[in-house]
């Protein structure tokens, strides 16, 4: 049922309210394994996401802190584990997660820009994101996420062969291009794995070390506090920029140029 959960309703609502002048994707199709293996599968809205993250806080004061995060997550349906025909993904996505931030304490949880995204299928790398912007709010009194973590990521680099709109045109080259950037929306539905013991897996603890210096020593017990152990659902959505909102957009620079002009005159 987690899993299920749509935790979009605030991140990436994810991670948010997508970008004004960008379209969701829906009926698009990934092809997990490339092409001349499995044959495509149609994605009607979303990708879903579950998996592990490990968060260690740096409190600045009694209530304000800094965070570095490590999280994995695989995909291996889509659109809450339904999809066409019920069919799961094979092979499944796996996407590592590393960013930074800060928050305060029953407050605000603020990632900084520039974290990245990077998806993996097998040991083959198919695409890159980097963070444009992401948030939470926490429980009252703690450095939890109520539940719901947003985050908005840009495609930095994408493989042929693995996403396609609806007509089967590969998404590729308008994500690695310029100017049409495709951005990956996600949402996580981030839950508390301490119950007093859990200890943070080996693996997350050597992707923190590999991404953080100094590097952390296990077992690591998560308490909730400075060192917080995740549980995260929740969706990978793809947008594209409306070429019509972005004509207006150019028609709105245009004008303030010449407004700009008259001024001068």
């Amino acid at each position: 049922m987690m899993k299920k959960t749509i935790f979009g309703t605030t991140l990436i609502g994810c991670m948010f309210a997508m970008s004004a002048h960008a379209a969701t994707l829906t009926n698009w199709y990934i092809d997990t394994d490339g092409a001349g293996g499995n044959a495509p599968e149609l994605v009607i809205d979303y990708l879903d996401l579950v998996g592990q993250a490990y968060v260690k806080n740096t409190f600045t004061s009694a209530t304000t802190f800094t965070f570095n995060e490590v999280g994995r997550f695989t995909t291996a349906t889509a659109d809450g584990g339904s999809g066409l025909g019920g069919n799961d993904l094979s092979p499944s996505l796996l996407s590592y997660f590393v960013g930074t931030g800060s928050g305060t304490t029953g407050g605000i949880l603020n990632f900084n820009p520039g974290a990245t995204l990077d998806v993996f299928s097998g040991a083959t790398g198919i695409a890159d994101f980097v963070l444009l912007e992401g948030s939470a709010n926490l429980i009252a009194n703690s450095t939890l996420p109520n539940g719901t973590v947003s985050l908005i990521f840009r495609s930095t680099s994408m493989a042929t062969g693995y996403f396609f709109d609806e007509f089967m045109n590969d998404l590729a080259p308008i994500a690695n291009s310029v100017d049409g950037l495709v951005l990956g929306f996600a949402t996580t539905n981030a839950i508390s794995l301490a119950n007093g013991s859990a200890t943070v897996t080996p693996t997350l603890i050597g992707d923190y070390n590999a991404a953080f210096d100094p590097d952390v020593v296990g077992p690591i017990v998560a308490n909730d506090t400075t060192d917080l152990y995740l549980s995260n659902n929740g969706q990978f959505r793809v947008a594209v920029p409306e070429p019509g909102l972005l004509g207006l957009l150019g028609i709105g620079l245009l004008g303030m140029g010449l407004t700009a002009r008259k001024r001068k005159v």
